[in-house]
């Protein structure tokens, strides 16, 4: 059996799994009248700046030419020309949908006794889907309490990365040589969220996706978790500050020989953000 087939199996026995967690914590859990402001039937909206300590690890190809991949957090910030990462969410009821913007160039150089190479890279990824919310489920035993209580969504949609490359090799005496290429593909993403509210103002975030399939990436994962805290910034408890750890994985090559570009990389690091409702 393939290696992709495997994976095939794996994550079609994985998404009845989450499906029949999330029933089961929704007959197991009691549901408290109080916390219907996470189902509530008025538009809410969400927007979220953040900050992704990222580091590289991994291999990827392009031009044929494979390299490993090693960069911390500090080399990315030193080679950093812009970068814009945001998140926004929009939610009526049970229903909700959400997008994600990570984008970051930057302009790495390396000097050897015969060369120096100078390089621009730019890296996007857009992700997009809907949600349907379980719950809130009340885990006290109290009649009446503000919590803990617990918020599951099941999401679905996809991850849109695009990597663009420039290379300028220069040789000393001889000629100078440029690389340019692009390579973007589009990966179908099937997740669970839950949100662990603890108090009014302490919560915990949890959630991660599995992806690719063979459509875009052979394989890809997303794994996220974040501590929260509600505050009031333009209203009452209306914004949250969050900090905790996200890492994304892909497995992604098309092309052969010369022309080969792969991108077997985990991206992963800390992260901050500020999360305003309105």
């Amino acid at each position: 059996m393939s290696v992709n087939q495997m994976r095939g199996r794996a994550i079609g026995r994985l998404a009845p799994f989450l499906a029949g967690l999330a029933y089961l914590i929704g007959i197991l859990l009691p549901s408290n009248a109080g916390a219907d402001q996470y189902v509530s039937d008025d538009w809410t909206f969400q927007l979220a700046p953040y900050l992704w300590a990222t580091q590289v690890e991994g291999d990827a190809t392009f031009r044929g030419q494979e390299g490993e991949l090693d960069l911390s957090f500090g080399d990315i910030w030193d080679e950093l020309d812009g970068f814009l990462m945001v998140e926004g969410e929009v939610r009526k009821g049970r229903l909700g949908a959400f997008a994600n913007l990570v984008y970051g160039t930057i302009s790495p150089s390396f000097d050897t006794v015969l060369s120096s190479i100078d390089t621009d890279i730019t890296y996007s990824s857009v992700g997009f889907g809907g949600y349907y919310r379980l719950g809130p489920y009340d885990l006290s035993s109290a009649v009446e309490s503000d919590g803990p209580l617990l918020i599951v969504d099941l999401y679905a949609g996809a991850r849109y990365t695009h990597l663009d490359v420039d290379v300028d090799l220069d040789l000393g005496p001889g000629p100078s040589r440029s690389l340019a290429g692009d390579e973007g593909w589009i990966d179908p993403i099937v997740g669970l969220r839950t949100m662990w509210q603890l108090t009014p103002r302490w919560s915990i975030t949890a959630y991660g996706d599995v992806g690719g399939f063979g459509v875009g990436s052979d394989f890809s994962w997303l794994a996220n978790a974040l501590v929260g805290y509600r505050f009031d910034l333009f209203g009452e408890k209306d914004s949250k500050f969050l900090v905790g750890y996200r890492a994304l994985y892909q497995d992604y090559s098309s092309g052969s020989g010369g022309n080969k570009f792969a991108w077997d990389v985990t991206i992963h690091g800390p992260l901050v953000a500020l999360a305003v409702e309105f």
